[in-house]
């Protein structure tokens, strides 16, 4: 097991990679947990469909009173909603500021679960489990949390640090193609914005003719190394801009305009991943016609999508519900938006006040004609 050790201004936290979860959540809740009453764990049905014994034997172990909640697998459930559901079943368990919150599935329920611990009692004890890829290597860590509304992603949320994370590897075995596919877009941008050999370890252990490459690349050990990676790059990142005002905002390379392509499917009709990957190469495409990247870079990524079966063009989509969407971003002011562009390898840069025509020109580079 490898410890990545996060220290930010609200909390210091451990995240655990390479954990198993059914016998290690127990051994942590009596170590670090000491005053711990009683345990919601909050998931979703689909992932408790597949883990209701390792859910209920790690439960037991821990040896408290323990509920389950449950809410609905899917992007669209990431709703105020779902919310005042966790907040019904914190006040019937009768759950106190000492007692755990632990979010057990991919990045909507810990989002879910964590704007609920950050808001119930003004803040419990929270502890993220992620069982999918984005969760392990990217969304547990970091502490944003929150809720989409009216249609619009993460527009309402806080910032609430986690008091652990524990990543078991083997949970991603279950990961269907799709889910796979989703996590690798997070990953690939790591590479492309912080690490090249994580580019490299991808780009080496792929076979493009192996149908089944993206199973087993999964369950080799080089990706539970880049699994620790992502995880200790992020800890950097948050550690120098807690509240992504500033150095953080370069995690959200591809997202500016893969969060609106997102809206634009109605948060259910692509997923995160995948909008990310397309949002990362439109945002390429603008690097290059701003003569920041040279076009060769954007062709050795290509062909790494192609391996990893991750998107390059855009499904057919209203273009202008895009565009509409973009001025939502978290990093716009109202007279001025922000991009993360590229200068080449592992050389992000903030651009500012892009013009509508430069923007709408890079989309449409990624369309299907």
């Amino acid at each position: 097991m490898k410890i990545v050790k996060v220290k930010t201004i609200l909390k210091k936290y451990p995240v655990y990679t390479d954990t198993v979860f059914k016998d290690f959540l127990p051994e942590l809740i009596k170590k670090r947990f000491e005053d711990c009453e009683k345990i919601l764990l909050v998931t979703n049905d689909k992932i408790y469909g597949i883990y209701k014994k390792t859910i209920k034997d790690s439960l037991g172990g821990c040896g408290l009173p323990s509920e389950i909640a449950i809410i609905r697998d899917g992007e669209e459930f990431k709703s105020q909603e779902s919310v005042d559901y966790l907040y019904g079943s914190l006040i019937d368990f009768n759950v106190h500021r000492n007692d755990v919150v632990v979010s057990f599935g991919g990045g909507v329920i810990g989002d879910i679960a964590g704007f609920a611990a950050a808001t119930f009692h003004r803040g419990i004890k929270f502890i993220q489990c992620p069982t999918t890829i984005i969760g392990q290597v990217d969304s547990s860590i970091g502490g944003k949390v929150g809720v989409n509304y009216s249609n619009i992603k993460n527009i309402i949320g806080s910032f609430y640090q986690p008091d652990a994370v524990v990543i078991d590897p083997e949970f991603i075995y279950t990961l269907d193609e799709d889910q796979i596919i989703n996590g690798l877009g997070e990953i690939v941008k790591y590479g492309i914005v912080f690490d090249k050999e994580i580019l490299e370890k991808l780009e080496g252990n792929v076979c493009s003719d192996d149908r089944d490459r993206l199973f087993k690349l999964v369950k080799k050990k080089v990706f539970r190394d880049i699994i620790y990676r992502c995880c200790y790059i992020k800890a950097k990142v948050i550690e120098k801009d807690e509240f992504d005002t500033g150095y953080r905002n370069l995690l959200n390379f591809g997202h500016t305009i893969g969060h609106s392509i997102e809206n634009a499917f109605n948060l259910k009709d692509i997923n995160h991943g995948k909008a990310v990957s397309i949002g990362m190469i439109i945002a390429m495409d603008i690097s290059i016609s701003l003569g920041l990247l040279k076009k060769e870079f954007k062709d050795r990524i290509i062909e790494l999508y192609k391996k990893l079966k991750l998107p390059f063009r855009l499904p057919e989509i209203n273009l202008a519900k895009i565009i509409d969407v973009i001025k939502y971003d978290k990093k716009f002011k109202s007279s001025k938006n922000k991009f993360v562009l590229l200068k080449g390898l592992n050389k992000p840069v903030f651009y500012y006040n892009l013009s509508k025509g430069t923007i709408v020109d890079n989309i449409k580079k990624s369309m299907y004609n």
